[in-house]
């Protein structure tokens, strides 16, 4: 199963899902997926879904902010759902939560 899968824009919104490790080693693919999709659909809301990582490293977390960063050049809103306790704790660390619409 893929790391990470982009919807079709339903009623504006763009749903993301993520899943498994989001690291080093598919940081660029997943960033790149992300970003082309937002800006090829164009949607009024942005949402990853973050249920199903099991690890986000600093380049995952890159991924989200490039993603928040795309989601603001086509003035779509922006958050992450639903973050497994472990990413939880690491946004919080981050001070993320806010930005992420998590806090």
């Amino acid at each position: 199963m893929d790391v990470v899968s982009v919807g079709t824009v339903t009623d504006g919104l763009l749903e993301v899902v993520l899943r498994g490790d989001i690291d080093f080693t598919n940081a660029a693919w997943v960033r790149k997926t992300v970003a082309s999709a937002v800006i090829d659909k164009r949607p009024s809301v942005v949402r990853i879904e973050m249920g199903e990582v099991a690890f986000l490293d600093s380049s995952g977390i890159g991924v989200l902010v490039d993603a928040m960063k795309a989601s603001a050049e086509v003035e779509a809103a922006f958050s992450v759902g639903h973050p497994t306790p472990r990413v939880f704790d690491q946004l919080r660390i981050t001070g993320l939560l806010t930005a992420f619409g998590l806090g």
